[in-house]
């Protein structure tokens, strides 16, 4: 008895923690995929949340060039301050 609830308890706990991990995923897909579009960037080096909807994206662009920007994806903001 004490074991199934153990059991069911730890599943509960598994399946929450994998649907978080899940969501922030994509939204860090929805980041980098806005930040490329915008900058037509030819490689993606890193992102990097910041606040709970916002990240910095760190491209290279086809010059050679690093360039730092900020995504904010619950409003599909791009730019190259924080705000």
């Amino acid at each position: 008895m004490i074991t199934s609830i153990l059991k069911r308890l730890s599943l509960i706990a598994l399946i929450t923690f994998s649907a978080n991990t899940i969501a922030a995923d994509s939204n860090e897909q929805k980041a980098s995929k806005l930040a490329l579009t915008k900058y037509k960037a030819t490689k993606l080096l890193k992102v990097e949340r910041v606040k709970e909807q916002q990240f910095k994206v760190k491209l290279l662009l086809a010059n050679g060039r690093l360039k730092t920007v900020f995504v904010n994806t619950k409003s599909g903001k791009v730019s190259e301050r924080k705000k």
